[in-house]
């Protein structure tokens, strides 16, 4: 239950600014605009680019920026208990850190889901008029990938975070990973206008499972089945995870805190 109320503070943390809510509900909006007045632009009605229809297009630009907006961020809150020494107390505590930080995540994604990724495709609905061929089936497939994309995108978040037991300063570290989501994953050009070689090289790292897969799955044109695609998931949740308890554990053995 300790895990339920750290979801539970994380959300109405995120409810208590409404300043803060109000401007990224308009930037993503503003998003969602430019993408799908691109894509309108680039592809002419009735024609295909990679196969790919114009209102294929616009409700990919809508569908994965909703995902991409959905998914809570809290990259600093390792790295400031690790700056200012507050680590050693949260160590103290009879509950995991991890998952005391994955709680925190998903109580901010929660907010972010329900407050501002569905209000924001009931408006791109009415505005775009994005069709959407989602049946019972299809959605109930989208879940258990939709789940595991915010997994593996903790993870990775996590893994970067946990660079603050060994850097002084881990910013750069967080440019070029959003850097790599804005061009591997497919959160603003899909995998199909890339190079085969390209494609080839990205299907083995986790990047395209975050935005592209997801979204593909909800517009049913993914390129992979169903099952190799969710051991796709297992494989790189089980690496990228072995990655951050290694990267965890070595931390706290060098972490050394003088003072208090």
């Amino acid at each position: 239950m300790v895990y339920w109320k750290f979801v539970s503070m994380s959300f109405q943390r995120s409810l208590a600014y409404r300043f803060e809510y109000y401007t990224a509900l308009l930037n993503a909006f503003l998003y969602i605009f430019i993408f799908t007045s691109v894509w309108k632009a680039l592809i002419p009605e009735g024609q295909t680019a990679d196969g790919l229809t114009r209102e294929t297009m616009v409700a990919y630009a809508v569908l994965s920026t909703l995902i991409k907006s959905s998914f809570g961020r809290n990259d600093s809150l390792l790295s400031q208990k690790v700056r200012s020494g507050e680590i050693a107390v949260d160590l103290m505590k009879p509950f995991s850190f991890p998952l005391m930080y994955l709680s925190d995540t998903f109580g901010s994604s929660l907010f972010q889901l329900f407050a501002r990724a569905i209000p924001l495709l009931l408006l791109c609905v009415l505005v775009f008029g994005i069709s959407l061929p989602v049946s019972p089936e299809l959605f109930l497939q989208f879940l258990p990938i939709y789940l595991l994309a915010f997994l593996l995108f903790f993870l990775m978040s996590f893994l970067i975070s946990s660079f603050s037991f060994y850097f002084v300063e881990i910013f750069p570290f967080w440019i070029f990973y959003y850097a790599m989501i804005t061009l591997c994953s497919g959160a603003i050009i899909p995998l199909d206008f890339f190079p085969d070689w390209l494609v080839k090289i990205l299907l083995n790292t986790p990047f395209p499972y975050l935005f592209y897969f997801p979204t593909m799955l909800l517009l049913d044109r993914i390129s992979m089945g169903y099952g190799p695609l969710l051991i796709h998931y297992a494989v790189l949740i089980s690496i990228v995870g072995g990655f951050c308890y290694l990267s965890y554990q070595g931390g706290l053995r060098k972490l050394s805190i003088v003072g208090g």
